[in-house]
């Protein structure tokens, strides 16, 4: 099922520059937190992140954060920290989350991407909502549940169109 599958993958979400989302034309970035930009329960997003979305940023590459995460104080600093706008709870795969982060950044579906590390949520639900599906390796590896989900993702890990 294509529908699983990245379009791109990348170690870490700095290895996603704006030479690589410009070639496939991409002016928007949707960033999960938990696993792609911090472990899950790291308070604010590392220096190098910051310093990598400001980079984006300069490249005129607009982010937003689509978290899952039901902790809004926790995504909101995030948000603040790296300057761009959140939504917590997104319930991804669900369609409704991407539309709203969308329309905030006025971008249409085939402009931007979703960088994320999980394949049910990330993958899929920028998938179906007509985006890049860009997966990073997981920050969350000590997580006790991640080799039974990593077991699930595993035969879609690698791109397929």
């Amino acid at each position: 099922m294509a529908l699983l599958h990245p379009h791109r993958v990348f170690k870490t979400a700095l290895d996603v520059t704006a030479e690589a989302l410009g070639t496939m034309g991409v002016r928007a970035l949707l960033l999960d937190i938990d696993g792609t930009l911090a472990e899950k329960h790291a308070p604010e997003p590392p220096p190098a992140i910051i310093a990598w979305a400001e980079g984006l940023k300069k490249n005129g590459i607009s982010l937003f954060i689509l978290s899952n995460n039901r902790h809004p104080q926790r995504v909101r600093r995030f948000g603040e920290l790296l300057g761009c706008g959140f939504i917590y709870l997104a319930r991804k795969p669900r369609k409704k989350g991407f539309a709203r982060a969308l329309d905030a950044l006025g971008c249409a579906p085939g402009q931007a991407a979703l960088l994320g590390d999980q394949i049910f949520t990330d993958m899929l639900g920028a998938r179906r909502c007509g985006l890049y599906a860009l997966r990073v390796e997981s920050l969350d590896t000590g997580l006790w549940y991640f080799g039974l989900r990593r077991f699930f993702e595993k035969p879609f890990l690698q791109p397929k169109e």
